[in-house]
């Protein structure tokens, strides 16, 4: 009878980025704490220091896969909304989905400047990912309907960061939260230039 092997695989690569999420979500980006994260994964922290000597590059890393999924969740729409009315509805739900994330909500509580520096510093590889997601909203003929289509992700961008970047306090309500989407929506709907009675581009009072 063989004797049991004492292996155990490393966790992979998408485990250790919801490990560090995790202990971002407690303690914020600047004090995420590998030992946890480490803990979380079931893992020793020396693995993680081999494959990421720099904390930093696995902070971002796990960001920026975290980021890539709540994009590619906002964009599976399930809506009869068409056209720009639909492009503008996962701006909306992409910004809410940012907006109360764990991890902005503990940003928010521990390095408020962090969030300062995204709103006016949009030269970053996270800020590069939401540019090019932007973009991918609009298929060809769509597009083509648009003029400076080029220049319509930086706009749209710059319009719903405060709106991804700002977590009411805590508890936050529903009303709250629909207004501010409401707000956005609107706003959305004016830069992409959709018909003045479209129902969706409505004002909120």
């Amino acid at each position: 009878m063989r004797p049991r092997s004492s292996y155990k695989a490393p966790p992979s690569q998408s485990l250790i980025y919801s490990a560090v999420l995790q202990s971002m979500a407690e303690h914020g980006p600047r004090r995420m704490n590998m030992a946890l994260a480490a803990r979380i994964a079931d893992t020793d922290r020396q693995l993680l220091y081999r494959n990421w000597p720099d904390r930093n590059v696995l902070v971002r890393e796990s960001a920026e896969s975290e980021l890539q999924r709540v994009l590619f969740v906002a964009s599976d729409l399930r809506s009869e909304q068409e056209g720009l009315c639909r492009v503008a509805e996962q701006i909306v739900r992409a910004a809410r989905m940012t907006r109360e994330h764990p991890v902005t909500r503990a940003t928010v509580r521990t390095d408020p400047d962090l969030l300062r520096s995204a709103l006016l510093d949009m030269d970053t590889r996270l800020h590069g990912r939401a540019r090019y997601w932007l973009g991918g909203l609009f298929p060809g003929p769509l597009a083509r309907t648009i003029p400076h289509m080029y220049r319509l992700p930086d706009v749209l961008l710059t319009v719903a960061a405060p709106f991804a970047l700002t977590p009411p306090e805590e508890p936050h309500t529903d009303s709250e939260r629909s207004q501010l989407d409401a707000r956005l929506r609107a706003t959305l709907h004016m830069c992409l230039g959709t018909a003045p009675d479209c129902p969706c581009a409505a004002t909120p009072p």
